[in-house]
């Protein structure tokens, strides 16, 4: 499946990564089996880590329904997506962080996985200063 979650507990992280051609129905299944996880935690950081996509065959209709259903917390959390270099799938990538920040949530792009996860990191300290 070109889309998986990870729920990292112990560092209260979701990841959801993209690989190859992605549709809405991986992204729907994803989200599906992300909130039926018994480990998933609301409250836990995400990030998006679609480096390796190639092609985004995503609706505009998919990705306003999976922003707008998204889980949300009562306390702030910190949302990283992880940019592909690619030029085919970034029109889809940008809409959705662009959706996600008109829906008020606070997110981030950056070129590499470990960017964003210490990124993550490092927001949430300050999110917890706040």
């Amino acid at each position: 499946m070109p889309v998986t979650v990870t729920i990292d507990a112990e560092r209260r992280l979701t990841i959801t990564t993209g690989k190859g051609v992605v549709t809405d129905e991986e992204f729907l299944r994803a989200r599906e089996q992300l909130l039926a996880n018994p480990a998933f935690d609301q409250s836990f950081d995400r990030i998006w880590d679609f480096y390796s996509i190639t092609e985004a065959r995503v609706s505009e209709a998919v990705a306003a329904r999976l922003i707008a259903g998204s889980p949300n917390s009562e306390k702030p959390i910190c949302r990283a997506v992880v940019v592909s270099e690619r030029a085919a799938p970034m029109k889809a990538i940008l809409d959705f962080i662009s959706r996600t920040r008109q829906a008020n949530r606070r997110i981030a792009a950056f070129p590499d996985r470990a960017s964003a996860e210490k990124w993550v990191t490092t927001a949430r300290v300050d999110l917890s200063a706040g």
